[in-house]
């Protein structure tokens, strides 16, 4: 499906400082509404999990989990019981599981920026962004070879190990927040008010267009955004508020007479 459109933004709760990032797993069944909650940007270790979105909402109903390595950025992500984030002061990769307590693999992104020499715009350390859509999962950072614009990869859960890589040619320092959905980057031009979606490169063509998707920021400073396959929403972190926003999909459907 190809973005079309985002709903206005539904508050979800207020809590934490200005930065942090907020997701469920973007793959497990829908009985389990598990939140994870992650405040911060810097040095952070802490790891709260709640059992469901309303125990999320009271804070209530938690257990913690206490990180081996501190994390850098917000762009971590829960995908398929565990967390993915951006080991502090390094670009090393970590996939840390939940049940075990355990970190099963790490792996360095080989020339990946880190310690905000190519953060997104509002900076917070936002070097390496890792998602997950329709396709998988996905690391989204910069080099020096690449001069500073976005590089997609995709990665393998189980190892970490880069799979494919595309230079998209947008400068990430430019950019406020980017996710990605059905292989597509989205990105936006500002973490401020008056932000749009802006910019799209897509992996299977390898190409990209400039778009003009509204997108209402209604506190001001986004410092994390990240799509969920299996909500469909997009989970913001939003000058300490936690928001979601509804996004409509238009399915291009191919006939048979089409290649």
């Amino acid at each position: 499906g190809k973005l079309t459109g985002v709903s206005n933004p539904i508050t979800i709760r207020a809590s934490g400082s200005r930065f942090g990032s907020w997701m469920t797993d973007t793959m497990t069944p829908s009985a389990d509404t598990r939140v994870w909650y992650m405040d911060g940007y810097y040095k952070g270790r802490r790891v709260l999990e709640f059992r469901t979105l309303n125990d999320f909402v009271t804070g209530q109903n938690f257990v913690q989990h206490l990180l081996p390595h501190p994390w850098a950025g917000t762009g971590h992500v829960v995908f398929n019981g565990s967390l993915y984030y951006n080991k502090y002061q390094s670009n090393i990769a970590v996939k840390y599981h939940f049940r075990s307590r355990s970190v099963l693999v790490q792996r360095s992104l080989a020339g990946a920026g880190y310690n905000n020499t190519f953060p997104y715009s509002w900076g917070g350390f936002s070097d390496i962004d890792f998602m997950v859509d329709e396709n998988g999962l996905w690391a989204v950072y910069t080099t020096n070879q690449n001069a500073g614009n976005i590089v997609v990869s995709r990665v393998d859960p189980q190892t970490l190990e880069v799979l494919r890589s595309w230079d998209t040619g947008y400068p990430k320092r430019s950019a406020g927040e980017s996710f990605m959905i059905c292989g597509t980057l989205y990105v936006t031009n500002s973490h401020l008010a008056g932000a749009k979606i802006y910019f799209a490169y897509y992996t299977n063509t390898s190409s990209y267009e400039y778009t003009d998707i509204p997108f209402h920021n209604q506190y001001s400073h986004i410092s994390m955004l990240d799509y969920n396959p299996r909500e469909r929403v997009l989970y913001t972190w939003n000058n300490g508020h936690q928001v979601i926003y509804n996004v409509t999909l238009f399915h291009v459907i191919k006939t048979s007479g089409e290649l």
